[in-house]
């Protein structure tokens, strides 16, 4: 395995994880509950949920058994990310950011994550890349 595909690899894993920090909206949906966050951002916490629960097996098959499944359920998480980003797009444009976000500018995190999902499905489209889930590994024998 070529350095950049090794970076691929490390790379498309490390993003994974950092994934595992959208956890943050079960406390959106607590303020939902509560009624300090508007109902339009249930659908985009929930698809943070998705990303949280499906971040864990997609680092292990990345790690330890790429194949033609690992790589398409790669796109699909990465479909879905950049759908929730762009749903976090509207919702705050429409009904304002959520009561997680005061402080900050509710555009920036959502826009960096958008660019790296694409960047990271943008890859694996790529011949060096995509074949690394489909290269057949010979035996010893």
């Amino acid at each position: 395995m070529s350095r950049a595909e090794k970076v691929f690899i490390l790379g498309t894993i490390f993003w994974l994880l950092l994934q595992l920090s959208r956890v943050i909206a079960l406390t959106l949906i607590v303020d939902i509950n509560a009624g300090l966050s508007s109902e339009a951002w249930r659908y985009p916490a929930y698809l943070d949920l998705f990303a949280v629960i499906f971040a864990l097996p997609l680092i292990w098959a990345v790690w330890a058994c790429r194949g033609f499944l690992t790589w398409v359920a790669l796109i699909v998480y990465w479909v879905i990310s950049i759908i929730d980003h762009f749903g976090n797009f509207v919702t705050t444009i429409f009904v304002g950011p959520p009561s997680i976000a005061d402080g900050m500018n509710p555009f920036v995190v959502p826009a960096v994550q958008t660019l790296l999902d694409i960047l990271l499905l943008g890859l694996l489209f790529v011949p060096q890349y995509r074949d690394l889930f489909f290269r057949v590994q010979k035996s010893a024998s």
